[in-house]
């Protein structure tokens, strides 16, 4: 027997009607985006909070790690979006047509595993530059220090 995925037509066969299959397959598709995306936060939540934790620039890292979940939430349920049914067809143009429901659910899960991706990369480019920016701050209080001490060598002295 061959298996199927949930969202195609066979799986379903003559269980739901087609404005069923639209319900819930349109609402399953955005929750399992924002479970996805809920998952990813809560497995680089560690690594993110050791990267953004330290004296310098406090303000800015509880920021990051604030807006880190809502941020991914967010992409995903915007990709989710992004994916229109009505496309020059009525509502009962598109609820006929089992096989044209099925594919724009696998557009919508498409585009939202798309839109985390892309969020996860920008979000480490503003991460990146957020590490760059402590490294300096701690360069200039290094560098600040080091020459306070030297001052304070040859005023000694």
């Amino acid at each position: 027997m061959q298996c199927c995925s949930p969202f195609s037509s066979s799986f379903w066969g003559d269980i739901v009607t087609n404005e069923q299959y639209l319900h819930v397959s349109y609402f399953a598709a955005a929750v399992g985006g924002v479970a996805l995306a809920t998952l990813t936060a809560a497995m680089l939540a560690h690594p993110h909070r050791q990267a953004t934790q330290g004296q310098l620039l406090p303000k800015l890292g509880r920021f990051l790690r604030r807006a880190f979940s809502p941020w991914l939430i967010l992409t995903v349920l915007l990709g989710f979006m992004s994916v229109s049914y009505m496309e020059c067809r009525t509502y009962d143009q598109v609820v006929a047509d089992r096989s044209y429901l099925v594919d724009k659910t696998q557009q919508q899960i498409h585009r939202m595993a798309l839109s985390l991706a892309i969020a996860l990369m920008a979000y480490a480019a503003v991460l990146l530059l957020f590490l760059w920016a402590r490294a300096r701050a701690r360069w200039y209080s290094d560098r600040t220090e080091k020459q306070k001490h030297l001052n304070n060598q040859k005023l000694g002295a």
